[in-house]
């Protein structure tokens, strides 16, 4: 396969080869432009999507990055179209990874990709710094060193095929500044200044010309920040070797396009000076401060005006030629406002800790991050960004690989204080300033006393300066605003756990923990990529063990580098136990429950106690008002204690009223009241009560959604709270948002009642509510928690039957099979269902054996078994008959109608719907009425009659809907689009069919999702 090539410091262009790569519509060249520039080439979906749209992505916005997807793999990988999969644009759980082979330099086709991306042919065999366009200053016609081999190394000499195997031209601009900052380190001028232009020769014209997207406007102010910054380092670098004549029209164009520069206009004094023409020099220093007055209201910084200075005191001498090996080294050198030539000089302090050589995830917010800072150093005022976190979210190792990217932004230097907020004793601001006025060249002698004068005279030194501040582990928004820079030019990049909301700030960011790809990318890059890829399953286990917390996912990857005779399923395992997990996430000096004991320990009682019990409780997520009956408080209350815990980083609030613990938090809080008989005590009560409270609410919910149901009245809750729901869809929002709740705590409660200790039998008391729970859950769909849920019905079965409750083994039974049935697992639904009969029956317990026909109908319809399908719903219509319940009555009349449909008799099910719907309307019930619309509709595909059944569905859509019945509505929604297909509607058929399989992934109803997805495959298939 030919090297493929980019082009983004200019219109978007690729080649392969000889051949220009078709780059396709604006949209599709951003999906490439941001694959090509974010870290690593790996993009997940929602980046991509936020890359493109930003806060209004379309509602296909996946399916379309799909096709463009497929459209790109077609252009850079032609074999991917014969069915091969591609090796350029690979696709990854939850996005895409390009992978771009390095260029491979020398022979024509090296030559033609780079001729071709910048528009010029470059003859084969040509070397690699002519076919950039560069002469290299060391070479012969031959393109051979000079005084020895080519592979020799003489001082001075320069290896200008370096960078030409990176395959994108942004990054051979930034990889050749690099090379330049060495150069000039190494007392190489001459060297740096030819690497510094030829990376500026890169530029062809507005990066990214014409390509939409928040992503690529990002990038254009980057790339333009980053142009401007190598042409003032090239100029400067002219000027100190003695060209400054011959830089005087270029710095005249540049002070007009870009007149509150204030550094072009130091160097075009310095240049003017150089060539004799000081009256020039300061009527360009007059030109800029009247502009600067004018547009800013600000008097000239420290280097306009220090160059002022030069230029009275007679302008500095023309550099002798044995002069350039120590112009790098003075040009690290500046001087404090006021200081004449012979005062001393202020070093330019680089006191950034070094970042972490594997650092890998974060691309999006670094790079938008990184794009903030780099703009901030244009600024007419300090951008200030703060990032805050749990404790091991990696926000101090964010910061600092951030810091360390937008450092060419600042070449006036970057400090760095270490303020440890989460410690028993944070810095002082006051000794902070010591620090960093001693770093800034000012004696000890000459620093005043108190926070206030050092922070003044703080800022005087960095006014007119460009210098990063970074402040790491900030206690608060106090401690933080005297170390702030006053003057636009400078940027601060604050950490801290707790939100400072008090602290005035350009940006706010909260971080979060990895994704799956970036926890298992930290995995491979410090364990070994080999380890990972070895057991892909139990890596994913091991990362989710650790919360995909940062610091606890480096632990565990230390550990297996360290032992190499581990397997990841191994450690996995040990990690397994959350009463044991905290205690494996440790090696040397690194250790998860450290970090969140400092926390803990700065809680009042108040905030540990709410802490503790929301943690004992096992709660994946708890609203506000179940939250309040588990800490026994009003809810003002609770929320005020609750939103403090958020504050601290010590809770996570994901949406409004809505709370959870990080996994390992949640870990943490079991063990951190001390006693185990006291922290066991606190469990049950909270548990207890929180069933109490849950079961009230699901029961109103159930009364709400299913009315005149006689199962309500059997649950008989004993509950806690008034609650009352005003729509279907009010009591299907609130099972919704508490159904993680209560998977998570029925299934703790089972675990405890099968377990031989003190308190099993008090947990088995809270089995009967605990089945109920999820009965009274039910109608609104297992969710995505149903796993979860099918495990706990099977426990609490298996507790009912120690307890001899036979009726509770019936129900507990009754749901497992309805939960392996929404599932699609239809062996296990009928053995389940069976076993529930008779113990229903057993139990004379008929709402729930009624329920249970129903369930065995649909099983044996799955089969295809219609008959005995119809005789199935026959005897649960009959039970519904005896206890008056007409609502099952009709869902099992019309089931049986859809098995008679199934069986090749549409034309009379179509009949008898006609009916049925009259009946449901007479009587008022319209969850009858939608259902018997949707079966009409089946009827109605069947006889091939697509628009009347696109009609019927729709209307059932519609009406479902409204009451409330989301996951009926996403199957009519499903029906409809495939009548939409066959009617060659296929816009509206992708639309009907994301919204049914969004609802179908919500609920975890895998067999309706493969059945969406292989439609969606119909309709995104290319024509032919």
């Amino acid at each position: 396969m030919n090297t493929i090539r980019f082009q983004v410091l200019g219109p978007l262009r690729g080649c392969r080869g000889e051949e220009e790569l078709a780059t396709g519509s604006p949209q599709q060249q951003a999906m490439l432009a941001a694959l090509l520039l974010l870290p690593g080439r790996t993009a997940s979906s929602a980046e991509l999507i936020d890359a493109l749209w930003g806060d209004q992505p379309p509602s296909r916005a996946r399916s379309i990055l799909r096709t463009y997807a497929w459209r790109w793999r077609r252009v850079l990988d032609p074999d991917a179209a014969d069915g091969a999969a591609s090796e350029v644009l690979v696709s990854l759980a939850g996005g895409y990874r390009l992978a771009l082979p390095p260029f491979g330099g020398g022979g024509g086709g090296a030559g033609s990709a780079r001729g071709r991306a910048n528009g010029n042919a470059a003859p084969a065999g040509a070397s690699a710094a002519a076919v950039n366009g560069v002469k290299d200053p060391g070479a012969s016609p031959t393109g051979e060193k000079p005084g020895g081999s080519s592979g020799s190394r003489e001082s001075g000499w320069i290896d200008w095929s370096s960078g030409d195997s990176l395959p994108v031209d942004a990054e051979r601009a930034e990889h050749w500044a690099a090379e330049a900052d060495k150069a000039s380190a190494a007392g190489q001028p001459e060297q740096a200044r030819e690497l510094l232009r030829r990376a500026v020769d890169l530029w062809t014209g507005v990066p990214l010309a014409g390509v939409p997207g928040p992503f690529a406007e990002r990038q254009r102010r980057r790339f333009a920040e980053l142009r401007l910054s190598l042409l003032e380092r090239r100029i400067a670098l002219d000027v100190e070797l003695g060209r400054g004549a011959s830089c005087v029209p270029e710095l005249r164009a540049l002070t007009d396009e870009h007149p509150l520069r204030e550094r072009l206009y130091a160097l075009l004094m310095r240049a003017l000076s150089q060539s004799g023409r000081q009256a020039d020099a300061l009527a360009a220093f007059t030109a800029a401060r009247r502009l600067l007055i004018g547009e800013l209201g600000v008097e000239p910084g420290a280097e306009l005006r220090a160059m002022h200075a030069e230029v009275l005191a007679g302008g500095p001498p023309s550099p002798p030629a044995g002069a350039a090996a120590t112009a790098a080294a003075a040009s690290r050198m500046r001087r404090v406002p006021g200081q004449g030539p012979q005062n001393p000089v202020v070093p330019r302090p680089a006191q950034l800790p070094p970042t972490e050589p594997d650092f890998v995830g974060r691309g999006a917010l670094a790079e938008r991050l990184g794009a903030e800072l780099s703009a901030g150093a244009a600024g007419t005022t300090p951008t200030v960004l703060a990032i805050a976190g749990m404790g091991g979210v990696g926000k101090s190792t964010l910061a600092l690989h951030v810091a360390h990217r937008a450092r060419p932004a600042f070449p006036d230097g970057q400090l760095y204080a270490d303020l440890r907020g989460t410690g028993a004793t944070p810095v002082p601001p006051q000794a902070v300033l010591e620090d960093f006025l001693h770093a800034l060249g000012v004696a000890t002698e000459q620093i005043p006393e108190g926070t206030a004068a050092r922070s003044s005279l703080f800022r005087t030194l960095l006014d007119g300066r460009r210098l990063l501040v970074v402040l790491d582990d900030a206690a608060n928004a106090a401690q933080v605003r005297p170390l702030l820079p006053g003057a636009g030019g400078c940027a601060v990049l604050v950490t801290s756990r707790a939100r400072l909301v008090a602290l005035p700030k350009s940006a706010q960011v909260w971080l979060d923990v990895f994704d799956d790809e970036e926890a298992l990318g930290l995995l491979g890059r410090v364990a070994g990529p080999e380890r990972p890829h070895a057991e892909p399953e139990a890596a994913r286990l091991l990362v989710d063990a650790c919360g995909r917390l940062p610091l606890a996912v480096r632990i565990v990857a230390a550990r297996l580098a360290a032992r190499p005779a581990w397997t990841v399923a191994s450690l996995a395992g040990r990690l397994a136990d959350e009463r044991s997990r905290l205690r494996e996430l440790r090696i040397g000096e690194l250790a998860v429950a450290p970090a969140f004991e400092v926390g803990y320990q700065q809680l009042t009682a108040a905030q540990a106690q709410a802490f503790r019990l929301l943690g004992a409780v096992e709660a994946a997520e708890i609203g506000l008002p179940a939250a309040a009956a588990v800490l026994e408080l009003p809810v003002a209350d609770a929320e005020t204690v609750l939103e403090s815990l958020v504050d601290v980083a010590m809770l996570e609030s994901p949406a409004e009223h809505r709370y959870r613990h990080h996994s390992l938090l949640r870990d943490f809080a079991h063990g951190a009241v001390g006693d185990a008989d006291r922290a066991a005590a606190e469990g049950l009560a909270a548990r207890s009560r929180l069933a109490r409270f849950l079961l009230a609410g699901a029961c109103a919910a159930f009364e709400t959604a299913v009315p005149g149901d006689p199962i309500r009245e059997t649950l008989a809750p004993q509950g806690i709270g008034d609650f009352a729901f005003d729509s279907p869809a009010a009591a299907r929002a609130w099972a919704r948002g508490e159904a993680a709740t209560a998977a998570e705590l029925t299934a703790r409660i089972a675990a405890e009642a099968l377990r031989e200790g003190p308190r099993a039998a008090e947990y088995r008391e809270l089995i009967p509510a605990s089945i109920n729970l999820l009965i009274a859950m039910s109608p609104f769909g297992p969710g995505p928690w149903g796993r979860r849920t099918a495990a706990a019905v099977q426990d609490l079965a298996r507790a009912a039957e120690r307890a001899g409750d036979v009726r509770g083994q019936g129900r507990a039974w009754f749901l497992a099979g309805n939960t392996a049935l929404a599932a699609g697992r239809l062996d296990e639904a009928s053995q389940h269902g069976r076993w529930a009969l008779e113990l229903c029956t057993l139990a004379e317990d008929p709402v729930i054996a009624r329920q249970v026909l129903n369930d065995l109908g649909v099983i044996a319809h799955g089969r295809g078994a219609y008959d005995e399908a119809a005789s199935l719903f026959g005897e649960a219509v009959a039970l519904a008959r005896s206890l008056g319940h007409r609502s099952g009555e009709a869902s099992s009349l019309l089931n049986m109608a859809v098995s008679r449909l199934r069986a090749g008799r549409a034309a009379e099910v179509l009949a008898d719907c006609d009916g049925m719907l009259a009946s449901a309307h007479e009587r008022g019930d319209a969850a009858s009425e939608a259902q018997t619309r949707y079966v009409s509709g089946l009827a109605l595909a069947a006889l091939e009659r697509s628009a009347e059944a696109a009609e019927r569905f729709e209307t059932a859509a519609i009406d479902w809907t409204a009451l409330g019945a989301l996951d009926r509505a996403a199957r009519a929604r499903f029906q409809l689009a495939k009548a939409l297909h066959k009617l060659g509607a296929d816009e509206s058929a992708r639309d009907h069919a994301h919204a049914a399989l969004a609802e179908f992934e919500f609920d975890g109803r895998v067999a309706d999702q493969r059945a969406v997805r292989a439609l969606l495959d119909e309709l995104d298939a290319p024509p032919g």
